[in-house]
């Protein structure tokens, strides 16, 4: 099987259905110039980031690390790196009223690659929690299909979830990971104060690609890698209906539109996808927006002390 072949079926674009002729020739010229990397390739990729993993791990001075186990492939692969970078690893299934499918994968996953596994149903947490802030916003209570509801109740649950892992990681003197991937950074899915943690090993890999297929070099199940992707935030059914447009197509369009392709009309259902999304999004990727101030640029000035005296070289 050519290296193309895996890529459509490893992100599940043969079954979704055949890629375009304009998006299939710029993933011809993504394999060619690496941005999709062979066996060997990802080799090198996991090796470089475990090391690194494993770098932070020694100048921080922090061995534990705490992240919820959603039953998907990316934080599967981010409790894989930490483990494999000597990291104690605590994976933390969190449901809140969703498939048990899901629950059960994350803890098969944990399992499977030998980590700690911590468990707490939030479902009784996020129905008080939405009782109660419904005093503030009356609609928070409507569970119909109304989308901006769905959108902050979604919110609701990535939030709480993020208060369980920063307390249990403040009880064992450890540190959050972040695990989500670069297609959801490019397209700002993700929760202001829900996902983002502390240390991110996964964020410049691409979910079309190389977060499955690291997953499978790092003994992550194949239930797990294979399985349909989801937020488990109840918003839509599944990732890409919210993208609108599958990872493969999404990964290649942003590829296209940053090495300045020359892009069809054709392209404009996935174009207009990519396009919406991000510009609905950028100030997620600037967050928190700094205000300069008149007389200088004190920030700079923060950052060099920063540089100079605390941060390792290797993350500046």
């Amino acid at each position: 099987m050519s290296l193309k072949e895996k890529i459509l079926e490893l992100s599940r674009q043969s079954q979704i259905g055949e890629l375009s002729p304009f998006l299939s020739e710029t993933l011809n010229g993504a394999i060619a110039a690496g941005y999709y990397p062979d066996h060997g390739g990802l080799i090198r990729v996991n090796e470089y980031i475990i090391a690194r993993t494993r770098l932070y791990r020694d100048e921080s001075g922090t061995s534990t690390v705490v992240l919820g186990m959603s039953g998907g492939v990316d934080s599967a692969l981010a409790a894989a790196i930490f483990a494999k970078a000597g990291f104690r690893v605590i994976g933390v299934t969190m449901p809140i009223q969703q498939e048990p499918i899901e629950t059960t994968r994350g803890i098969e996953a944990c399992r499977a690659l030998g980590i700690e596994r911590s468990h707490i149903d939030l479902s009784d947490l996020y129905a008080q929690t939405v009782e109660a802030l419904s005093l503030l916003d009356n609609d928070l209570a409507d569970t119909g299909n109304r989308r901006d509801v769905k959108i902050r109740r979604g919110n609701l649950r990535a939030r709480l979830r993020m208060i369980t892992l920063y307390n249990l990681a403040s009880a064992t003197g450890g540190l959050v990971a972040s695990t989500d991937n670069l297609s959801e950074l490019a397209a700002g899915f993700w929760t202001l104060h829900g996902d983002a943690g502390d240390f991110s090993p996964i964020q410049a890999l691409t979910k079309s690609w190389e977060v499955p297929a690291l997953a499978q070099l790092n003994g992550v199940p194949d239930s797990t890698v294979r399985a349909f992707p989801t937020d488990g935030l109840g918003i839509d059914a599944g990732d890409e209906a919210q993208l609108g447009c599958s990872y493969l197509e999404w990964d290649l369009m942003v590829y296209a539109l940053a090495n300045g392709l020359d892009i069809p009309s054709s392209e404009e259902r996935v174009q207009s996808a990519v396009m919406r999304r991000m510009q609905a999004t950028w100030f997620k990727r600037r967050n928190p927006i700094l205000v300069p101030h008149p007389l200088g640029t004190r920030f700079a000035m923060i950052d060099a002390i920063d540089r100079k005296y605390f941060v390792p070289e290797p993350f500046q």
